[in-house]
C-alpha cells in the first residue's frame, strides 16, 4: 500500500454528488448547443507536441505538459485547450463539410501551473466553435448562444464584457521592443506602469496617446463614441457596433460592458473577444472570441469564432438549480433465498426508468442506515422483500409502511 495517498498539485477527486452536478451542467449546456444546430465532437487527450503547439499562443505553450511516448519515442503533449484540436480536425477531416461548421464538445484540459498558484491543472470545458464565415452575425450568434446556454442552467445577472483583440494588435504592432512592457501593464490595468512602458520609446504620438487611454476605455456605449475619434480605431469600433447591434436582436437578459484595453488570449484571438461574468463569481464563466488565423496554421484558411465554458465556475453559482437526482428505491431481501426475486424486482423497476440500489447482502444495521438515508432524500423509499408474495414499501417521506402481494400491485398502487 502506498504511504502517500495525497494527489499531485492541481488535481482533485470528485465525490458522487459533485460528479453528478458537473455532469448535469454539461448535459444542460450540450442540450442547448444541439438546439442551435451544434454537433458534438471528441478529440484526443494528447497529441504530438509539434501538432498541438502549432495552434497555441505563447501563454498556452508555457502551460503544456509534455512526455515521451514510450511506444514511439515521439514527444507528445496533453492538450491545454480544445480549440486548436478543433482547428486541426476541421483542416484534416472536415474540409468538405458544408460551411459554416457548428461544432461543440465537453472535455477536460490539462495545464501546467506554477506551484502555489492555486489554479487547477485539470479543467472541465464545454464549448462551441463556429467556423467558415467571417461576419458580425456569426460573432453575435456565438455570444448569444453563450448567454442563452448559461440562462438554461439557472445563472442570473450576467455581464457581457466585450472587446476587440484586432484593435489591440494594430496598436501594439507599432510599439517595437516596448510591446512586452505595454502588454504586462494592460493585463494589470496599471496606468503608471503603462506610462513607464511607453515613455522614451520610439512610438508615434498618436499611437502613444491611444495606448495611454486604453485603461479608461471601459464602460457603456459611450466608450465606442470616444474611440471613434481616433482614426486608427474606427474600423474595429465599427465591427464592435455591428456585433452589438445583432446581439440586441436576440433580447438577451444581460448587462454589457465594453473594454477596449483588455487582453484576452492575445496570441490566440484576432477579432471580437468577450467574457461572460457574474457578480457571484470571481472568474469568468465563459471566454471566447474570433480566431481567424488559427485553422490556417493547420493548412486550411478558414475564419472561426467560439467560446469555452468553465464548468466549475458555472456550478459555483447554480448549485440550488442542479439538485442531485436521488436513487428512487433501495431493494433489500429479508433472506438469501430471495435473491432471485430481488434481482427480478430491481431489474423490473430499472426497466421502468427508476434508479434502484440492490442490497443483496444486508444486515439489520444496514437496513436502519438505508431507512435513515432515504428519509432525508427525495427517493420513494425502501422495498423489503420478505417472501416471494410479501413486499413491504417503507416510504421515504413520513416512514409510512405499505404491504403488497407482488410487484405489479406495488407499481400500480405504491408509487
Amino acid at each position: 500500500m502506498p504511504k502517500n495517498l495525497s494527489l499531485p498539485q492541481g488535481v482533485r477527486d470528485f465525490t458522487p454528488e459533485r460528479a453528478e452536478e458537473i455532469k448535469k451542467v454539461e448535459e444542460f449546456l450540450l442540450e442547448e448547443f444541439a438546439r442551435w444546430g451544434y454537433r458534438r465532437i471528441i478529440t484526443p487527450l494528447f497529441e504530438y507536441l509539434e501538432t498541438i503547439s502549432s495552434g497555441l499562443g505563447e501563454d498556452f505553450e508555457r502551460k503544456l505538459m509534455k512526455f515521451v511516448d514510450p511506444s514511439t519515442g515521439e514527444v507528445v503533449a496533453l492538450r491545454p485547450d480544445i480549440t486548436p484540436q478543433v482547428g486541426r480536425l476541421i483542416a484534416s477531416r472536415l474540409r468538405d463539410e458544408i460551411k459554416p461548421l457548428r461544432l461543440c464538445y465537453n472535455e477536460r484540459v490539462v495545464r501546467f501551473e506554477v506551484k502555489g498558484s492555486g489554479k487547477a491543472r485539470e479543467v472541465f470545458q464545454v464549448g462551441c466553435e463556429l467556423a467558415g464565415i467571417q461576419s458580425h452575425e456569426m460573432d453575435a450568434e456565438i455570444i448569444a448562444l453563450s448567454i442563452k446556454s448559461l440562462s438554461k442552467v439557472g445563472t442570473k445577472n450576467l455581464v457581457l464584457d466585450i472587446g476587440h483583440n484586432g484593435l489591440l494588435e494594430s496598436l501594439l504592432a507599432h510599439t517595437g521592443n516596448a510591446r512586452t512592457g505595454i502588454e504586462d501593464a494592460l493585463k494589470k490595468k496599471d496606468q503608471e506602469a503603462l506610462e513607464q512602458a511607453v515613455n522614451g520609446k520610439r512610438i508615434t504620438k498618436s499611437v502613444k496617446e491611444i495606448i495611454l487611454m486604453l485603461p479608461q476605455m471601459y464602460g457603456n456605449s459611450e466608450v465606442l463614441s470616444k474611440a471613434k475619434k481616433y482614426k486608427l480605431l474606427r474600423k474595429y469600433v465599427q465591427e464592435l457596433e455591428d456585433v452589438l447591434a445583432v446581439i440586441q436582436e436576440y433580447n438577451l437578459n444581460c448587462s454589457v460592458n465594453i473594454d477596449l484595453g483588455e487582453l484576452r488570449g492575445f496570441n490566440y484571438y484576432s477579432g471580437v473577444t468577450f467574457e461572460i461574468l457574474s457578480p457571484n463569481n470571481s472568474n469568468p464563466l465563459i471566454r471566447g472570441g474570433r480566431y481567424d488565423n488559427l485553422i490556417q496554421k493547420y493548412g486550411y484558411d478558414l475564419p472561426a469564432t467560439g467560446f469555452a465554458v468553465d464548468v466549475e465556475a458555472v456550478l459555483n453559482i447554480t448549485k440550488t438549480h442542479l439538485e442531485n437526482t436521488p436513487v428512487h428505491f433501495v431493494v433489500i431481501p429479508k433472506k438469501d433465498n430471495l435473491r432471485r426475486e430481488s434481482i427480478r424486482l430491481a431489474e423490473w423497476l430499472r426497466s421502468s426508468g427508476f434508479k434502484v440500489v440492490l442490497d443483496l447482502k444486508s444486515d439489520a444495521n444496514l437496513k436502519k442506515l438505508r431507512i435513515k438515508e432515504n428519509s432525508k432524500s427525495n427517493s420513494y423509499g425502501i422495498i423489503l422483500l420478505e417472501t416471494p408474495h410479501k413486499i413491504k414499501l417503507i416510504e421515504a417521506r413520513g416512514g409510512v409502511s405499505k404491504e403488497f402481494s407482488d410487484l405489479e400491485e406495488l407499481l400500480k398502487g405504491g408509487i
